[in-house]
């Protein structure tokens, strides 16, 4: 960069010098310009400054750091959608990353991003600043979300038919600006706007009486958010009011155009059943305003405050339309029809109130009190005249907790407290209930207790343990009684190499009254970092770690009205590192080599390899240029459901420019 500063440095004197040069003064003005010269020789000085800065100079205002190259691959062996929905990196030309900053006087600027030219997430970021004046900030991300697995809920797998029945090839699209006014006053003004779209494609089923039909999907959906508001920023208060409102759209439909028999093997009552032709169109269309406030005070040096209330109203309106012919059958009446046609509408309001508050009392030096209360509570309000009481649904939970921390000593920690979570729900009854609605409740009591440990300043343990009873819970998959335990610890066991290890553990179990549902899952994990002479020639990081899950849960199987039991285990060992060597090729020339990756292999229900190493080679070329290459592997093999499996390798070139 230098080179090219200097050249326009030259030719920027060159075409000053190329000007016709200013009339010579008469002596008695020359001589009164020399006084005045001479009065205030700082302000010749920076004249000339301002006149000629040097290279060094605007370089410091303008740093990039740019990475761009082309990546390969060779042919994915193996399963190509379950290699989309686990890696989806593809080939071609890619603004890997970058990193700018501009700053001049007060202006300031930056930009960063990643993924730039096809891959599947892509993000940048830019800020732009007139010191108090104002901020801007812009935020975009585009992701690409693929997922089809051939064994996720097919029930034609034993038929040899390995396409997924739950799709997804879709995209999503965040774009979120904001602007502050008058950045590092007492009163910040803020306006922004969001906005957020998916659209796509993918598969899902269309459900009929005794078969289901996997046809093609279209999603579409879009949000738009504005808000507006104010910043207080005061010495021992700061404070947020907030105004918004939301639009939001979702477009669902569901077609077919062909003869698709379903997922049913045999007849139903001696006739086949079928689907020929089908629509099946989700259109919704909501819309909310909000009101946000949020606090933070200290109105005293031992007392901390913070708070934050949120009120917001959306209403909805859904419009549902489905045609379909083909050959179907009412369970009920027992009836086949061929053709059907349904139109329904609904509209709701849905207020919606969120609060917390926040307490911290230091009465002591060695003595932190913490109580922190939350509250969330919803409810919808049907529209429509003959909207039935049944569909009214009903959401409060509310969690209270207050924990203390004592320090005996300044090598010792002790944290102990109670939490309590209480709450209520109204939805509609599935279809096996007698009643139209159902009410649910949670009540939870939590024992919090932890402890920590410096022995040396080398060396530290830490652990938190949480013991949980539940009188009620409102979802069959809901913690009910558990103990959950982390324990953290770290040495320094030289000046160039640390060790640490973690170890969690949850165990949580159904009493007899409720339906049993057992989950139980441990891990732990060592690692290490080490950079002999402050990491200037060899960095090292590595990791391993083992983990075991089991669950069972009891289900009722609808179409026999029979229970059954869901059992599934699985015990995993991951290991991950990278190696990273700055070659001393020569006086200027350092090369850099980094070699690593990541291992994981898991036995039980699923039993599954993937494999993922990589290797990088940095080398300079000339200042502020560097040329890269890559190499990455992907596999990924199952014992059962082999067909999942695949492999590929891949590598990239580029230049690092900064």
């Amino acid at each position: 960069m230098k080179p090219a500063l200097l050249a326009l440095l030259i030719a920027g004197v060159l075409c000053a010098q190329d000007k016709p040069a200013p009339e010579k003064p008469a002596p008695q003005e020359a001589a009164k310009e020399e006084a005045k010269t001479e009065a205030k020789p700082e302000a010749k000085a920076e004249a000339k400054t301002e006149a000629a800065p040097d290279a060094a100079a605007i370089e410091r205002m303008f740093e990039i750091d740019l990475e761009v190259g082309a990546r390969w691959q060779q042919n994915v062996l193996g399963n190509r959608d379950t290699y989309r929905s686990v890696v989806n990196l593809g080939e071609g030309v890619r603004v890997m990353n970058w990193d700018a900053r501009f700053h001049k006087d007060a202006w300031s600027a930056t930009s960063r991003g990643a993924g730039w030219g096809g891959d599947p997430s892509e993000w940048l970021n830019f800020q732009l600043e007139r010191q108090k004046y104002f901020r801007f900030n812009a935020d975009h991300r585009n992701t690409a979300y693929f997922n089809s697995l051939p064994s996720f809920a097919n029930p034609l797998l034993d038929r040899g038919i390995y396409a997924s029945q739950r799709a997804f090839d879709t995209h999503r699209k965040l774009t979120d600006l904001q602007v502050d006014f008058l950045p590092g006053a007492k009163l910040i003004p803020f306006f922004g706007f969001m906005r957020d779209r998916g659209f796509g494609r993918g598969t899902s089923n269309f459900v009929a009486d005794s078969n289901e039909y996997p046809v093609l999907t279209n999603l579409n959906d879009r949000t738009n958010l504005y808000r507006g508001g104010v910043r207080l920023e005061l010495k021992r208060m700061h404070a947020t009011l907030e105004q918004g409102g939301i639009q939001f759209n979702d477009d669902q439909n569901l077609v077919n155009a062909s003869r698709n028999l379903g997922n049913r093997p045999i007849p139903a009552l001696g006739q086949t059943l079928f689907l020929n032709n089908l629509l099946q169109a989700y259109q919704v269309d909501g819309s909310s305003i909000y009101t946000k406030a949020l606090m933070t005070a200290q109105p005293v040096g031992w007392l901390d405050v913070s708070g934050a209330f949120q009120y917001s109203r959306p209403k909805s309106d859904v419009n549902y339309r489905q045609e379909n012919d083909g050959r179907f059958v009412d369970i009920d009446s027992l009836l086949f029809f061929n053709t059907q046609s349904i139109r329904l509408v609904s509209a709701a309001r849905q207020p919606h109130t969120t609060g917390n508050l926040g307490l911290e009392l230091r009465p002591y030096s060695s003595v932190r009190l913490m109580s922190s209360y939350v509250t969330d509570r919803l409810q919808s309000e049907p529209t429509l005249a003959n909207t039935p009481l049944a569909e009214r649904l009903e959401w409060n939970y509310n969690q209270h907790q207050t924990e203390a921390i004592v320090e005996p000593t300044h090598r010792i920690t002790l944290r102990g407290g109670y939490r309590y979570v209480w709450g209520d729900g109204l939805a509609r009854s599935g279809q096996l209930s007698l009643s139209p609605t159902e009410r649910t409740e949670l009540k939870r009591h939590v024992a919090l207790g932890g402890a920590g440990f410096r022995a040396t300043d080398k060396a530290s343990l830490n652990a938190d343990v949480e013991i949980a009873r539940s009188d009620r819970v409102m979802f069959r998959t809901s913690l009910t009684d558990y103990e959950r335990i982390r324990m953290r610890g770290r040495y320094q066991l030289l000046t160039s190499l640390r060790l640490y290890g973690t170890v969690q553990i949850l165990n949580n179990s159904n009493p007899p009254s409720f339906n049993r549902f057992e989950f139980k899952s441990h891990q732990t994990a060592l690692g290490l970092q080490w950079m002999p002479s402050g990491g200037n020639t060899i960095q090292m990081t590595g990791e391993y770690s083992r983990a075991a899950v089991k669950s069972e849960m009891d289900y009722l199987i609808p179409q026999v009205l029979q229970s059954a039991l869901s059992r599934y285990r699985e015990n995993t060992h991951t290991i991950t590192g990278l190696v990273q060597w700055r070659i001393a090729a020569g006086w200027t020339w350092h090369p850099t080599l980094a070699a690593g990756g990541s291992l994981y292999l898991t036995s039980g229900t699923r039993p599954t390899d993937y494999y993922q190493p990589v290797v990088r080679l940095n080398t300079p070329v000339v200042s502020h240029l560097d040329l890269f290459a890559e190499y990455r592997y992907y596999g990924l093999t199952q014992q059962i459901y082999h067909f999942e499996g695949f492999r590929t390798h891949q590598g990239a070139v580029g230049v690092r420019i900064h």
